[in-house]
């Protein structure tokens, strides 16, 4: 992304520029989106267009930075005790933004954007898991690898969800994802290495 002016005109060109690439993710694949369908989309024009951006990729890695700046923003202001996973202010954020979700998960940057949350939200697992270790044992695997495998299993949950068209509300991806990922790994870090 060029350098970040902050004036109202940049911050609204930024938006408008946001909004048309959104629209064309949801009506066309990311490949046949052109410079020129976000301008006419936008209503701006092309000088405009290129003192903000460099292209359509361009484009498309600002929208997902923001995304993902939200839902990091949203992890670091959820409240601790409220489990290991904050799978269902996720699930949460993502119906709320499942638009904006859906059209950036498709085209060339969705794998990515799916390896970008996966480190995210295993640096916060992680840190959890830390935190409610009272005891100082050893645990058999080691907690990285429990995050790595609860971020990876939350994702594919979540994955799932979407494709499936969110059949289910936030609070009852919540507790699926409960019942199946968390027994097993509470299990695991009870018992201790040898």
């Amino acid at each position: 992304m060029k350098q970040d002016k902050q004036d109202r005109r940049s911050q609204r060109t930024r938006q408008l520029v946001s909004s048309a690439m959104m629209e064309l993710l949801s009506e066309k694949r990311y490949e046949a989106i052109t410079v020129q369908d976000i301008l006419d989309r936008a209503g701006i024009g092309r000088t405009t267009f290129y003192s903000h951006y460099y292209d359509k990729e361009d484009v498309h890695a600002a929208m997902m930075e923001q995304m993902l700046d939200g839902m990091s923003q949203q992890l670091s202001e959820r409240h601790t005790g409220h489990g290991i996973v904050p799978s269902l202010e996720l699930f949460q954020h993502i119906q709320q933004n499942h638009k904006h979700f859906q059209a950036l998960a498709g085209g060339p940057t969705a794998e990515r954007l799916w390896e970008t949350m996966q480190t995210a939200l295993g640096r916060t697992i992680e840190q959890s898991l830390i935190a409610t270790r009272k005891d100082k044992k050893v645990p058999s695997i080691p907690l990285t690898v429990v995050s790595s495998y609860l971020a990876g299993a939350f994702l594919n949950l979540l994955k799932w969800w979407l494709k499936s068209g969110m059949p289910y509300t936030p609070e009852e991806m919540d507790e699926i994802f409960r019942q199946l990922a968390l027994p097993g790994v509470w299990a695991t870090l009870q018992s201790q290495s040898k």
